[in-house]
């Protein structure tokens, strides 16, 4: 202040133009430098929201990816397990009807042998039968005077009788 009252008047004016404008220029300045922060923080701002949100819906898709994945494993794994359980009931079907048409067959068989044996059993005792009166007729034929044979005779009626009731009753 001193040494501006020493200056002359127009140096004074002039003295003050300077002064009062680097003032000016300096207020301008820090305005300038605190918007130009202020843009920049913001700018900052968005760009880590803007890198928040990326990692977010990064973050969604791949659980996306993943629940899916999963799923479709679960829906491969339950139709494997059915695909075996039909190849196994099949299976089992088939031996069950196999064994079914094996024991079918057995019991034809069975059937089949144990009628020929009756059949055969018959013939053999109808031959038995038929030889038996062939000879019954001989004897009658041979000894048709004597009264003992003629009781004889009487007793293999009877017994040929028997024979055929119990040849009838177990056919």
């Amino acid at each position: 202040m001193c040494c501006l009252n020493e200056l002359p008047s127009e140096n004074k004016e002039i003295f003050i133009i300077i002064i009062i404008t680097i003032i000016i220029i300096i207020i301008i300045i820090s305005i300038i430098t605190i918007i130009i922060i202020i843009i920049i923080i913001i700018i900052i701002i968005i760009i880590i929201i803007i890198i928040i949100i990326i990692i977010i819906i990064i973050i969604i898709i791949i659980i996306i990816i993943i629940i899916i994945i999963i799923i479709i494993i679960i829906i491969i794994i339950i139709i494997i397990i059915i695909i075996i359980i039909i190849i196994i009931t099949i299976i089992i079907l088939i031996i069950i009807i196999i064994i079914i048409i094996i024991i079918i067959i057995i019991i034809i068989i069975i059937i089949i042998i144990i009628i020929i044996i009756i059949i055969i059993i018959i013939i053999i005792i109808i031959i038995i039968i038929i030889i038996i009166i062939i000879h019954i007729i001989i004897i009658i034929s041979s000894s048709s005077s004597s009264s003992s044979s003629s009781s004889s005779i009487i007793i293999i009626i009877i017994i040929i009788i028997i024979i055929i009731i119990i040849i009838i009753i177990c056919a």
